[in-house]
């Protein structure tokens, strides 16, 4: 069995000394005897030596041709042969870009069906086109080949490359992933938002989420390029709805709702950090007349002279047709005297309006409205009810303190005041202060602290009364911690970075601060990376369970003070 010639060469590139070497052949050195049983049909199994190779012969595949040959590399390669390309998509800067229809084909019906109808004109112009033949007799006249065109009004060349990119390997290219995650800028997110409309435009999803998260880690690490990429969605769905051979499907945008809610929470970080000269008319109208944005009027006022003040020539008409959608009247007086009626594109006459209105409402006002004390159980009944604090009036001075209850039309009594003079609180007419009827002695010369009881009959009749302290709606926003101090959690829209304060006139002082109450109800981000952490607010989520808000807050807390 010795001589038999049988080789096996599939054996791995193994080294093995065998003993005596030198008095072997190659093959004998290069090999080793090994045995086989072999079981032929209707035969007993029997035996059979062979050698088998210990250095098989290297393979001449290296991985730079397992690459090239892969099969993203061979559909990018073919959109250089323009024989191979029978379709061409036209972006808005006229750029013909030439792909394989059967990409396109394979990877969308609304493609699929395009190319069907294309494929009706493409065999009318053929019919056409050989009559043409048949009457002429110069051979020059042979038709070019038939290309499948479509335009997308909506996107430049860079955007419709990176999506045929996509289709082709199932990323985006890699010079426009890295600018989105290192170095973002307006041109990278406005075109992946194009190519984000691509996706949905064509039903593509994996592209769609592609794009969707991909402009998310732009907007994430650059946060005043939301403006950038709401500005981009809000005119191509515009667009896109008025074209019958573009229709988007019914679902809901996602890429501009986020950027949306982006805007609603983060202002300060967004619209007021530099990102209005990004936003048009329409961008900044929708802005404007939002009334989930999770700013005060003053705030809006701010944004808006913001986008007017970057091009006042081309933008100041548009900036007095949007500012009639503030409401003045909610902005302070003083702000409106030194600030907004100071402006160009509001009117004198809405500042003087709004300031008229602001002292109606403060005549107007309900006592209970106002910070006030409630008298009760006064052996006077004139004497008990709301007795509203106030805040000017001649010979009070700075660190006095005064309530006064005024009689009604058809009551037949005079005012009373409640007041504190030096170390004492007093209950008196407003007529004769001096006449005092009720007193108590003050605890803390600040107005919070009205004594409830302990009070006395001086010039009254018993028996004294009893009074409740209640702050203002305005201060009773907030919420009360353990030790009975109002709380105002830090911020967290713009980190302590950007303050209205530090604005060009300087005037603004009340920075916008979240309660406790509504930043358990911030939005949460869950199912995406780390990097990802802005999520669009569900209607369904801010319905959740107190508890359940109570922890996600919580986590937002540490998540921002880590």
């Amino acid at each position: 069995m010795n001589d038999v010639k049988m080789t096996w060469r599939s054996m791995p590139n193994v080294t093995t000394i065998i003993p005596g070497a030198h008095r072997k052949s190659r093959r004998a050195r290069n090999s080793v005897v090994v045995t086989r049983t072999f079981r032929g049909v209707g035969l007993t199994p029997f035996q059979m030596e062979g050698r088998m190779q210990l250095k098989p012969e290297k393979s001449s595949i290296t991985y730079d041709d397992i690459e090239r040959d892969s099969l993203s590399t061979v559909i990018l390669k073919s959109f250089n042969n323009k024989s191979l390309c029978d379709a061409v998509i036209v972006g808005n800067d006229g750029v013909r870009v030439h792909v394989p229809s059967y990409l396109l084909a394979a990877h969308s019906i609304v493609f699929e069906k395009w190319l069907n109808e294309s494929n009706v004109k493409k065999m009318a112009a053929a019919r056409e086109t050989a009559q043409t033949v048949v009457g002429n007799t110069n051979e020059s006249s042979s038709s070019t080949p038939y290309l499948h065109t479509m335009k997308l009004p909506f996107a430049n060349m860079d955007a419709i490359e990176a999506a045929i990119h996509f289709l082709a390997t199932r990323s985006l290219p890699e010079g426009l992933f890295k600018n989105l995650t290192e170095t973002p800028s307006e041109f990278c997110i406005r075109t992946v938002c194009q190519i984000y409309f691509i996706g949905r435009l064509f039903k593509i999803h994996s592209l769609e989420d592609e794009a969707y998260r991909s402009a998310r880690v732009g907007m994430n690490r650059v946060p005043h390029l939301v403006c950038a990429a709401f500005d981009e969605c809000m005119p191509l769905e515009k667009k896109l709805a008025g074209e019958e051979s573009c229709q988007l499907p019914a679902s809901k945008n996602e890429l501009k709702e986020y950027a949306l809610e982006y805007l609603r929470d983060s202002p300060l970080t967004t619209l007021l950090a530099g990102g209005t000269p990004f936003l048009n008319y329409d961008s900044i109208s929708a802005i404007i007349c939002d009334q989930d944005m999770n700013v005060d009027e003053y705030t809006m006022f701010h944004i808006l002279r913001s986008w007017v003040v970057q091009d006042e020539g081309r933008n100041l008409k548009a900036g007095e047709e949007l500012a009639s959608h503030i409401d003045f009247a909610h902005i302070k007086a003083d702000h409106l005297i030194n600030v907004v009626k100071k402006c160009k594109f509001v009117d004198a006459s809405c500042v003087n309006a709004a300031l008229e209105e602001i002292e109606e409402m403060m005549a107007n006002r309900s006592p209970d409205e106002k910070e006030h004390v409630l008298v009760d159980g006064a052996g006077m009944d004139d004497v008990n009810g709301i007795y509203a604090r106030r805040e000017e009036d001649i010979g009070l001075g700075e660190d006095e303190v005064a309530f006064v209850k005024e009689a009604g039309e058809d009551e037949d009594c005079p005012d009373y005041t409640l007041y504190l003079f030096r170390s004492t609180w007093a209950i008196a007419s407003s007529f004769d202060p001096s006449n005092v009827l009720y007193s108590s002695e003050a605890r803390d010369v600040v107005s919070s602290s009205v004594p409830q009881g302990g009070w006395s009959t001086f010039g009254g009749e018993v028996p004294a009364p009893k009074c409740v302290w209640k702050a203002s709606k305005e201060d009773d926003a907030g919420e009360l911690d353990a030790g009975g101090e109002r709380y105002v959690a830090p911020n967290l829209a713009d980190n302590g970075q950007h303050r209205l304060s530090n604005l060009s006139n300087g005037d603004y002082t009340d920075a916008p601060k979240r309660s406790l109450k509504s930043m358990m109800s911030l939005p949460t981000d869950e199912g995406y990376e780390d990097r990802d952490y802005h999520a669009t607010v569900e209607k369904e989520e801010m319905g959740t369970h107190p508890l359940e808000r109570m922890r996600r807050g919580t986590l937002q807390l540490f998540n921002y003070f880590s």
